[in-house]
C-alpha cells in the first residue's frame, strides 16, 4: 500500500514552477484553515479559465507540488495574467488554485470581498468572456444513517448477501484487479477487513492522518465494496479482490454527522482518479448541479471510466445521479426515479473504524454495492462500456417479496451469468 498526501485546500499551489519554461508565479494565497473555508462556504466561489495543454503532465492537475511527483503541466502566463486581472477587477482574494490538465483549464478558489454577495459576483463574472466556468463553492453530503446498539452485529448480514446473490457470483468473479476509486471521507485502511487491500490513499481536505483513518462514512462504503473474503472475520465485500483507491474529498463536521464535501475537493479527487486510471469511480454522495464536477464526470465517461453515483428523489440533488454519464443508484425501497438501479440499503452491516462493525442505512450503501457488482462484471470483461453495463444491471434486477414488503435489487450472479456460459444461479 502506498500513501501520498495531496495538497490541502489551503495550500499554495504555485510554488516551484518548472525552470526555464514560459510560466509565471503568482502571489501566495492567504493561509486559511480548512475549517474557515468549510464554516462559511457562501464567501467563496470557483472560477476557471482556459489554460492550454503544452506538455503531458506527470501527475493529476499538474499542481506545483505535483502530488508527490514532477509534473510538466502548469499554469501558463496568459492564464495567470487573466486570474490576476480578475482578482483585481472584481476584488477577489485567491485562496487556492489548481491547473486541471484533463479539462485544459486553471481553476481558482476565490474569496469574495466583504459587503458583496456571491450571487452578484457570479453574475458579473458570467458576463466576462475570459471566464470559462464560474460557480458557487457547492456543498455535497453523504446519505447514510447509522444505527447502533444491536446485540448481534451480523443478524441481518445474510439478507444483504442473499439479495445480491454474492456467494454464487464469487464462483465466477471476485473483481480481481479492477481499479475502484472511492471518493468519500477517509477510510480506516488498517481495519482487519481492509488491511493491505488499499493501493492508494490521498487527502484533499487536511493533513490529519488520524482523522483519515477514523472517518466512518468512507470506511462503510469501502467495506461493502472490498472487505476481505474467507478471512474468518467480519463481512465479505461484493468485490473483495479489487484494487481500492481511497480519496478523501469529504469530512465529518461532527461525530455521527453525514459526510460533507465541496466542489473543489471533489474535483481534485475526480481528476486524480482519472490520472490513476481508475476503471470505476464510486460517488456515494449527493448535491446540486455543479459545472466543474459535471465536466470532469463527462471527461471520465468519455474515457470509458464507469461512474456509479447516488440518485436522489430531491430535485435539488442533480449531482451525480442525474448526469447521463453516471450509473444512478437508489435504495431498494426508495421512491427515486425508475431509471435508478436498486440495491439494499436498510440496516446493512458494514465496517466502521477501529476494527469494528455496525449497521447503517442510506443510498450511499446501495451505491457501493452496485459499484461492487460493476467491478465483478469488469473483471470478466474489461471492455464492457456503460451502455452494456446498464443493460446487464437492468436485466439482472429482481423483485424480492419479504415480510417488510417487496423491493427491487440488482443481482450479481444473474448479471454475471449473461457473460459466463454455462453459469447457473439459484434465483
Amino acid at each position: 500500500m502506498s500513501r501520498s498526501r495531496s495538497p490541502s485546500l489551503v495550500e499554495t499551489l504555485f510554488a516551484c514552477l518548472l525552470a526555464g519554461a514560459s510560466f509565471v508565479s503568482a502571489a501566495a494565497p492567504p493561509v486559511l484553515t480548512p475549517a474557515e473555508v468549510r464554516s462559511a462556504p457562501a464567501q467563496f466561489i470557483v472560477v476557471a479559465v482556459n489554460n492550454p495543454v503544452t506538455a503531458r503532465p506527470g501527475a493529476v492537475g499538474g499542481t506545483a507540488h505535483g502530488y508527490g511527483t514532477t509534473s510538466s503541466y502548469r499554469v501558463g502566463a496568459p492564464a495567470a495574467a487573466v486570474i490576476g486581472d480578475l482578482a483585481r477587477q472584481y476584488a477577489l482574494t485567491r485562496v487556492s488554485e489548481w491547473p486541471i490538465e484533463q479539462l485544459a483549464m486553471h481553476c481558482v478558489l476565490f474569496r469574495i470581498a466583504p459587503g458583496t454577495t456571491r450571487e452578484a459576483v457570479i453574475d458579473k463574472l458570467r458576463g466576462d468572456r475570459r471566464v470559462r466556468i464560474v460557480q458557487p463553492l457547492n456543498e455535497f453530503e453523504s446519505s447514510t444513517e447509522t444505527k447502533t446498539g444491536y446485540d448481534d452485529p451480523y443478524a441481518r448480514l445474510q439478507a444483504n448477501v442473499l439479495a445480491l446473490d454474492v456467494a454464487e457470483a464469487h464462483v465466477m468473479s471476485r473483481g480481481a484487479g479492477v481499479r475502484v476509486a472511492v471518493i468519500d471521507t477517509g477510510v480506516d485502511t488498517r481495519h482487519p477487513d481492509l488491511a493491505g487491500r488499499t493501493q492508494l490513499t490521498r487527502n484533499y481536505v487536511d493533513d490529519d492522518d488520524a482523522a483519515f483513518h477514523a472517518d466512518r462514512h468512507g470506511t462503510q462504503v469501502a467495506g461493502l465494496i472490498a472487505a476481505a473474503a474467507n478471512n474468518g472475520i467480519g463481512i465479505v465485500g461484493v468485490a473483495p479482490d479489487v484494487k481500492l483507491f481511497a480519496y478523501k474529498a469529504c469530512w465529518h463536521p461532527a461525530p455521527g454527522a453525514a459526510g460533507r464535501c465541496n466542489s473543489f475537493t471533489i474535483a481534485q479527487a475526480l481528476a486524480d482518479a482519472l490520472t490513476a486510471r481508475a476503471q470505476v469511480i464510486n460517488l456515494s454522495l449527493v448535491g446540486p448541479s455543479d459545472p466543474l464536477l459535471e465536466a470532469l464526470v463527462d471527461k471520465a465517461a468519455g474515457a470509458g471510466v464507469i461512474v456509479v453515483g447516488a440518485a436522489s428523489s430531491d430535485p435539488r440533488h442533480a449531482f451525480p445521479g442525474k448526469l447521463p454519464g453516471v450509473l444512478p443508484v437508489a435504495e431498494s425501497e426508495s421512491t427515486a426515479e425508475d431509471a435508478a438501479f436498486r440495491a439494499p440499503a436498510r440496516d446493512i452491516v458494514t465496517l466502521v473504524p477501529d476494527g469494528h462493525y455496525d449497521f447503517a442505512s442510506g443510498s450511499s450503501l446501495a451505491t457501493a454495492q452496485v459499484t461492487g457488482v460493476v467491478a465483478l462484471l469488469l473483471a470478466k470483461n474489461g471492455k464492457l462500456g456503460a451502455s452494456r453495463l446498464r443493460a446487464l444491471l437492468r436485466q439482472s434486477t429482481i423483485r424480492h417479496d419479504t415480510t417488510r414488503g417487496p423491493y427491487l435489487s440488482v443481482n450479481a450472479c444473474t448479471a454475471l451469468a449473461q457473460l459466463v456460459r454455462s453459469a447457473r444461479c439459484s434465483i
